[in-house]
């Protein structure tokens, strides 16, 4: 953490005890009150004989040292997401507070905010691209807080989605009303009829007079749901119209960022984009827009997904953040020093059963690590073991909790919220056999060209098909007995096999039931937005991003595009070796290391542990 009091005079003595792991109190579960968010800051006790504090009455900015890594930390709280508008209040119990203003850049001058020495702060326009920092006294110590977000400007609402007032369903879509789910009083939802011509979508031909140079980073809020039957979704697109003309990005706004073993598409989610990647947008000219989105879907083509507020001005704080999986030895004599000595924090995924085998991590190794301020975060199991090979989901569950009573019963508690799959792999479905022309007749038959593959018990999925319909019987190549009655049509059927411990979605549900923040899969993808709230997409099926299986140029080209948007981006690593499988050699592990440290020093982006992360957005909601 950062934060060393300035405006400080006739201070020769100046001293500052560092806490050795501060943070092991961070509270877990609970959630926020619902307009109030708490923010992890860093904060610095010292002592000082004489000391006279001038914030308020020093106009003059003062350049602020970058402390060590393991400084102590204290809480701040502040409404929405923090950006202008938003309340900070400074932590509980500081009095003779003073607010400042500080630069994002190494310097981290301090510019004493005149009017500001209340107990509360409402960030203002004057604030923007700054951190927020209070001075203050508390148990008779003066301490420096510096809040982890950055004041941003507040997003344009594009479209809020309340009703389906003006909007028109395409390719044979049905939309309905819903409660909201992002903002506003309503959302509007997509389904599926099954039709083959394209995806459901909507469109709406005016959603108002806008400039799109001033658009910045574009998202939409999109709830896909868990139903592991129906939301087959592939894809979701977003363009933006007027009259004619089509503004469309070459990539979709949201498809899977993971893809082991096969991509996990499920849950609600922020999918954002520059207005600079849509060619021809940001030189069009102020105007009246309009709004399409399609929704891209494998059999049966009949998902229900929710869509809410469109906003422009939506990049967040740029942030990296760099977790190390195995526990391998090099961990502690390679990166740990290199990222160290440019006060860089990360975190480590215990595995308990392998600490202290050959090539591993000792026990003293990671209690170092951690007192240096990295976090500890939990292996899917206890010796590094897929988790989907557990006999049962609840023996999976077990383990990961005796994982987590390792890590607890040894003092190391700050980041148990926070786990990974082993080799990425959160699921083990079965092939799903498809048909593309299911025939009907008002009973319980279905025909078809073929019914290879199509066992008794399957769930079945289709448009008309209800709810918890199952295969009855396989009656020849081109027939089946269905559980329930069907109207007379012809659509697309899948048949589904849940039977599986750890089909499709249950394992991310169970550990979203059992409390757990976010749990990291591998081979990502590139970064997400988290600057509304950590949702499923960040949640339990979080995003990252090998270091071992890309050139350095390929890594500094998605810090690049994180900083363009204000997403979040995770990279893993496993050792530092400069030859093996799944390894990342020192060059490009310090190359990347250092790229990061430059753009962090031009105030470009921010390096957080995930504890910082989810105290930061974790939270946190669109504040308009």
């Amino acid at each position: 953490m950062h934060g060393t009091i300035t405006g400080l005079r006739r201070c020769p003595d100046l001293v500052h005890p560092l806490s050795k792991g501060g943070g092991d109190d961070l509270p877990r579960g609970g959630k926020s009150m619902t307009t109030r968010r708490q923010f992890l800051i860093g904060a610095m006790a010292f002592s000082c004989s004489g000391c006279v504090i001038e914030g308020g009455n020093d106009p003059a900015p003062q350049p602020t040292p970058t402390p060590s890594v393991d400084a102590p930390q204290i809480y701040m709280l502040a409404t929405k997401d923090g950006s202008v508008g938003q309340t900070y209040s400074a932590p509980q119990g500081m009095s003779g507070v003073q607010w400042f203003r500080e630069a994002l850049t190494s310097d981290r001058t301090r510019t004493p905010i005149t009017d500001a020495s209340a107990t509360t702060y409402v960030a203002r326009a004057e604030d923007i691209g700054t951190r927020l920092v209070t001075v203050g006294v508390m148990n008779g110590q003066r301490v420096v807080a510096s809040a982890l977000a950055v004041v941003l400007d507040i997003p344009i609402l594009l479209e809020s989605f309340d009703t389906t007032s003006g909007f028109t369903a395409t390719n044979e879509a049905l939309l309905a009303s819903r409660s909201a789910v992002a903002q506003g009083s309503g959302a509007v939802e997509i389904q599926g009829t099954g039709s083959r011509l394209g995806g459901p979508g909507l469109s709406k031909s005016d959603i108002g007079y806008h400039d799109p140079a001033k658009f910045g980073t574009i998202a939409q809020f999109v709830d896909l749901g868990w139903d592991p039957i129906y939301h087959t979704v592939t894809a979701f697109d977003l363009t933006l119209t007027r009259g004619s003309q089509e503004f469309r990005a070459k990539t979709p706004l949201l498809e899977p960022l993971y893809q082991t073993p096969q991509p996990l598409f499920y849950g609600s989610m922020w999918g954002s984009i520059h207005s600079s990647e849509i060619e021809g947008l940001q030189s069009a000219g102020a105007g009246r827009f309009g709004v399409t989105n399609s929704v891209i879907t494998q059999v049966p083509h009949a998902p229900r997904v929710s869509v809410d507020a469109l906003v422009a001005r939506a990049g967040g704080r740029p942030t990296i953040v760099i977790g190390f999986d195995d526990i391998l030895r090099t961990q502690y004599t390679d990166a740990f020093p290199y990222m160290q000595a440019r006060n860089v924090k990360g975190g480590f995924h215990i595995a308990p059963g392998k600490i202290g085998g050959p090539s591993r991590l000792t026990l003293a190794q990671l209690r170092e690590m951690y007192n240096a301020g990295w976090d500890c975060y939990l292996n899917g199991s206890y010796d590094d073991d897929l988790m989907t090979t557990r006999p049962t989901l609840a023996a999976a569950l077990a383990e990961l909790q005796k994982v987590r009573d390792w890590a607890q019963a040894n003092g190391m508690t700050r980041g148990n919220d926070f786990c990974c799959y082993p080799n990425g792999r959160y699921q083990d479905s079965p092939f799903r056999p498809r048909s593309f022309s299911a025939k009907t007749n008002g009973t319980r038959i279905a025909t078809m060209s073929d019914t290879s593959g199509i066992q008794p018990g399957m769930l079945v999925g289709g448009y008309n098909v209800p709810v918890g319909t199952t295969v009855v019987s396989v009656d020849s190549p081109t027939q089946i007995t269905l559980s329930e009655n069907v109207i007379a049509q012809v659509k697309t059927f899948n048949f589904t096999d849940l039977s599986s411990e750890f089909s499709y979605t249950k394992l991310p549900l169970a550990l979203k039931a059992a409390g757990y923040k976010m749990a990291r899969t591998t081979q990502g993808k590139g970064s997400w937005l988290s600057r509304f709230g950590i949702t499923d997409r960040g949640g339990v099926v979080t995003p990252a991003n090998a270091t071992s299986n890309m050139s350095l140029d390929e890594l500094k080209s998605l810090v690049d595009v994180a900083i363009l948007r204000g997403e979040t981006l995770e990279f893993y690593l496993h050792g530092i070796y400069e030859t093996g499988t799944g390894q990342t050699d020192s060059a490009k592990f310090r190359g990347l290391i250092d790229y990061i440290v430059a753009r962090r020093d031009a105030g470009q982006l921010d390096v957080l542990t995930k504890t910082e992360l989810w105290m930061r957005d974790g939270n946190s909601s669109l504040p308009i």
